[in-house]
């Protein structure tokens, strides 16, 4: 455990932030922690010192709190949903949050592929996938963060270059109206993933944002009907992201009505 009494796997919250974001210890290295948000999809690191142990108490209580939005999401988009939805791959980095997507997905009934691996790696094998389960939606996502030191360079992101590269080798054979695009994490590079291909991006303001926040995009995309535009308005309705976090390109849904 080391002389702070933390391991990997520990629930935590930074001192200096007044613990504002729960984190897990996710690698300890000589005196510095990685961690990644259990709530958000940030990847950060601290120094021991300044973590402390989140009270099992305080974790009921937001696990119930996330509980309760997510049927809040579900009961939502049940009223909207119609016909034959988009088909969904949904790459993430993170199996906790991969799971809550895919569950999300699933209480909805829509098609959703869900695949675990890690950023670097998704340009690598994306478009294996998109041939096999021959999606109209995808959601690159997991972590990312941004350092502060200057928005322009992708150097000064954690992941954003990765997801970019992912989105240009599926740009490479398919278009914006092909495969719509969800691309990004906390804080990454929204810009530069929009100019690369991608049709929706986090995050414009370097904000954080939630587990859930890519599986809305790509569920508002699936339910909305093929000649009809993305409201964007819709995902700040159904979303606890700060308006003007999520954005993107003109984008018609993926929904086909089923004729008879």
């Amino acid at each position: 455990m080391g002389e702070y009494g933390l391991k990997k796997g520990d629930i935590v919250g930074r001192i200096s932030y007044r613990k504002d974001i729960v984190f897990i210890i996710s690698e300890i290295k000589e005196d510095i922690a990685i961690l990644q948000g259990l709530y958000v999809r940030l990847v950060a690191d601290s120094p021991l010192s300044d973590l402390e142990l989140i009270d099992d108490d305080f974790l009921v209580r937001y696990e119930e709190n996330e509980k309760e939005y997510q049927e809040s999401i579900i009961n939502t988009y049940k009223k909207k949903i119609g016909h034959i939805t988009g088909k969904i791959l949904h790459f993430d980095s993170d199996p906790f949050y991969l799971t809550k997507c895919l569950n999300l997905y699933r209480s909805l009934n829509i098609y959703a592929y869900g695949v675990e691996l890690e950023e670097s790696l998704m340009a690598e094998h994306i478009l294996s996938y998109v041939q096999k389960i021959r999606p109209n939606i995808i959601v690159l996502t997991g972590h990312d963060s941004y350092n502060q030191k200057g928005v322009g360079d992708l150097r000064n992101y954690r992941n954003s270059m990765n997801f970019l590269k992912a989105v240009i080798k599926v740009r490479e054979r398919y278009s914006l109206d092909d495969i719509c695009i969800f691309a990004g994490a906390c804080g990454s590079n929204a810009e530069a993933l929009i100019a690369g291909g991608a049709n929706f991006a986090s995050s414009f303001d370097r904000a954080n944002i939630e587990a859930f926040d890519p599986a809305i995009v790509a569920v508002l995309v699936a339910i909305t009907p093929l000649n009809q535009l993305i409201d964007i308005n819709h995902l700040y309705n159904f979303s606890k992201m700060k308006k003007g976090s999520i954005g993107g390109v003109e984008t018609y849904g993926k929904m086909r009505l089923l004729m008879r």
